[in-house]
């Protein structure tokens, strides 16, 4: 059953009128969950809001606004602290290795994740010399 092209025009300026097609809310509220729930980086959510139909120009407003790049570096290090501390009981190639998994599966870049984690490894050896 279709509609006609006047009918959802129709709904589609009553639903706008609403606030209920707000492409910058619809994003602020995707990048505060991923953030808050499930970080990833922001290249990743970069990407997430573009396969979803979100302007490039929106998103760079609102990753600008609530995910600037030194949030970026902020998060992966938090994220790569917590798990290089639940890998304590592994050799330290093994704790390496899965903490720089553990963020580049989250989208942060390589080089990133392996300066973070040779920043953990020279403050844990400072830390027990």
């Amino acid at each position: 059953m279709g509609f006609s092209g006047d009918a959802v025009e129709k709904v589609l300026r009553k639903a706008e009128a609403a606030g209920l097609l707000d492409d910058s809310l619809f994003a602020r509220l995707w990048v505060e969950d991923r953030l808050l729930y499930h970080p990833i980086s922001r290249r990743a959510v970069e990407r997430e809001l573009a396969e979803k139909g979100i302007a490039a120009e929106t998103i760079g407003q609102v990753l600008e606004a609530l995910y600037p790049a030194a949030k970026e570096k902020q998060l992966a290090l938090q994220l790569a602290q917590s798990r290089y501390e639940r890998t304590s009981g592994l050799t330290q190639l093994q704790r390496t290795r899965r903490t720089i998994a553990h963020l580049t599966r989250r989208g942060f870049p390589v080089a990133m994740a392996k300066g973070i984690v040779r920043m953990l490894e020279n403050q844990e050896s400072k830390d027990d010399g």
